[in-house]
């Protein structure tokens, strides 16, 4: 994890709700050996979590994993639940980061730039099997009455409409916000079957998410949107 992930959990989250879950004194320690150790306590996590079941991970060996004291570990997270959103925040960051470098510029249609969008978060878990795990994982931590899961959703929803909007006419984001969450949550539901039967999103279940996402937008848009260049 490189320091600028690390500026990212400072610069975001220390005005967040959220956290106040991740540690005791909003990011209070933040010299460069505070920032090192709380670094080095969510890579301990995650190497850990590669190998072992996220529910039987303790704090006890993140900290033998990190190398740092436990008494140490409580100042950056109060528990291992903490780490975990740490990480999940994270990795939330990451998959909307690359996201957005799919573009509709290759698509004729907007059936094409979802496939693509949804073909490219299983290649994002396929290249880190952590990042599923954190989300679709049994017994995992959750953003849980906190509105930074929500908030993500609609980061992920607005790409996908600005995307769209680009290249195509759509119609207004407040028509159409709700329909495209909808999307995201059906998209999610299926990786989740497929992660907790297969423990990854099979090829099978792509498919699966690829149909179901198309048939549920069919409702609301035309088979071919009219393209702004057109």
């Amino acid at each position: 994890m490189s320091e600028n992930k690390d500026d990212k959990i400072e610069d975001v989250l220390v005005d967040s709700e959220l956290a106040k879950k991740l540690v005791p004194n909003k990011f209070k320690f933040t010299s460069q050996q505070g920032r090192a150790r709380r670094q080095k306590l969510l890579m301990g996590a995650k190497k850990l979590s590669e190998t072992q079941s996220i529910n039987d991970i303790t704090l006890a060996a993140v900290c033998e994993e990190a190398g740092i004291p436990r008494a140490s570990a409580y100042h950056f997270f109060p528990n291992i639940e903490a780490i975990f959103l740490a990480l999940r925040f994270l990795n939330a960051i990451d998959i909307l980061d690359v996201l957005r470098t799919v573009e509709t510029v290759k698509y004729d249609r907007w059936q094409g730039y979802l496939t693509a969008l949804i073909d490219r978060c299983v290649q994002i878990f396929d290249e880190d099997q952590t990042k599923a795990k954190l989300i679709y994982d049994t017994n995992t931590p959750d953003f849980e009455g906190d509105s930074f899961g929500e908030h993500m959703d609609h980061q992920v929803v607005k790409l996908v409409y600005d995307r769209l909007a680009e290249r195509y006419e759509v119609p207004k984001f407040a028509d159409i916000e709700d329909v495209l969450l909808i999307t995201f949550s059906i998209v999610n539901a299926i990786f989740t079957v497929s992660y907790r039967r297969h423990e990854r999103i099979t090829d099978k279940y792509l498919q699966e998410a690829n149909t179901a996402s198309i048939a549920y937008l069919r409702c609301y848009l035309p088979e071919k949107l009219p393209r702004k260049n057109d």
